[in-house]
């Protein structure tokens, strides 16, 4: 199975560097764009496309369907790393402390762990070899983008670097082969 997966166009806290976790950010104007400038250049035949059911990664599923018109599944697996207190602080604003807690990436605290989006991909995947598909696009978020990229190419992850996580451009997409036996 030939899998493209795909970050989000960038939003208006993208811009500003603002963390979104889990919050239901639109794309900005230039995010909008920047999908449909994919959407034209990217001229493969999909089957289907599964994107996370947040409002910015259904936005960009939405325009790249313009052109492949097929269905869109959203999936729960596939939404962004909770970053709990964090959402909706600007990364330039965390106190020294505030950085110590957002690296443990305690529970406590509302914030999701990286083994657990890790958990969550793998889980889709394993979901997705149910299917006879040929072609899919997974539409997503810089974290799981980043660690479907990892597993697909049978990279070992570092669950407690977060430089792992961050592979991803705002509507970048990557081609993999997934052996779905």
């Amino acid at each position: 199975m030939k899998i493209f997966v795909m970050r989000h166009g960038t939003t208006t806290w993208n811009e500003k560097e603002i963390t979104q976790g889990h919050s239901q950010n639109r794309l900005s104007n230039d995010g909008k764009k920047l999908v449909e400038e994919q959407a034209e250049k990217f001229k493969v035949k999909v089957d289907i496309i599964f994107s996370s059911p947040l409002m910015r990664t259904m936005q960009t599923a939405n325009i790249m369907n313009k052109k492949l018109k097929v269905k869109i599944i959203k999936d729960e697996r596939l939404i962004e790393i909770n970053q709990g207190i964090f959402t909706g602080r600007k990364k330039n604003s965390l106190t020294e402390e505030e950085k110590i807690i957002k690296k443990e990436r305690s529970s406590k605290h509302g914030i999701e762990s990286y083994q657990s989006v890790y958990n969550r991909i793998k889980d889709f995947l394993e979901y997705l070899k149910t299917f006879k598909f040929k072609t899919v696009l997974i539409v997503t978020h810089n974290v799981g983008a980043s660690i479907l990229e990892k597993i697909l190419n049978n990279n070992e992850i570092d669950f407690n670097n977060s430089q792992n996580f961050h592979s991803f451009y705002n509507a970048e997409i990557k081609e993999f082969e997934y052996k779905n036996i």
